[in-house]
């Protein structure tokens, strides 16, 4: 090849790396990198994110009908996730070891650990990780997409939508000013419905340089009321046992 010709050929090679570049699909990758970095230094930074291998949360969830329970919440890494609450003087208890789910649901009759459907593993499995949808969500393999601009709680949100490995999706909203998250709306089938699930998060405040969400509200469409949960304790690297994740040997039965 002529020296004329080479040059003719990096300079097409240089100019199509160039448009590439510069595609609109390439500036929303740009742009979605940058709001997930963001986002994760808003909340703490990745540094004092991956300091923490477990978290506790404790406060109050409202069940609706003016009903409201203590609960408490315990991650774990990797993927380990446990809620329990007390209603009616009995613990209900919903966990997950990263690869299974279990649950004890004796408000519902159901006073016998089982193992989860694989809706509902999916479901917590979604809400598992300790430091929130967006951190390490490329090196799960999720695919963040970017949406565009909503008007949230008088605030200019970014929309982005989140695929998770096994399909799930969620769109998120974060602060177009702050980095923070504003809202998630998720699915949820009920009574063989799928519906929108909208959740609002306030009052963030700091602890062991980790900035949280101290309230949530949720509303699922078809529902006139808003539910919170707060949070009136966090503990980082609580000492919580593996085993605390895993199925009671005492359980019975399959998958409902």
């Amino acid at each position: 090849m002529s020296k004329k010709m080479m040059a003719i050929a990096i300079a097409v090679v240089m100019v199509a790396g160039f448009l590439i570049y510069n595609s609109d699909a390439m500036k929303d990758r740009r742009i979605v990198k940058a709001l997930v970095a963001q986002n994760l230094e808003a909340r703490g930074g990745a540094d004092v994110w991956e300091s923490v291998n477990s978290l506790r949360l404790t406060g109050l969830m409202d069940l609706g009908q003016g009903l409201h329970v203590p609960y408490v919440v315990e991650k774990k890494r990797p993927g380990k996730f446990c809620i329990e609450f007390v209603f009616d003087e009995e613990a209900a208890v919903q966990c997950i070891d990263g690869k299974t789910g279990w649950k004890l649901l004796p408000y519902l009759g159901r006073d016998k650990p089982e193992a989860m459907t694989d809706a509902e593993f999916s479901q917590l499995a979604s809400t598992a990780a300790i430091d929130g949808l967006l951190s390490s969500a490329f090196e799960r393999g999720d695919k963040v997409k970017l949406v565009g601009k909503e008007m949230v709680a008088g605030s200019v949100a970014v929309k982005l939508e989140v695929t998770l490995p096994g399909g799930t999706v969620r769109w998120l909203y974060l602060d177009e000013e702050t980095g923070l998250d504003l809202k998630l709306e998720s699915t949820r089938v009920l009574r063989g419905q799928e519906r929108i699930v909208e959740t609002y998060y306030y009052d963030w405040q700091e602890t062991d340089g980790l900035l949280i969400p101290r309230r949530e509200e949720t509303q699922t469409a078809g529902d006139d009321e808003f539910h919170f949960v707060t949070i009136d304790s966090v503990l980082t690297n609580a000492p919580i046992d593996d085993s605390r994740f895993a199925m009671p040997a005492t359980a019975g039965g399959g998958p409902s």
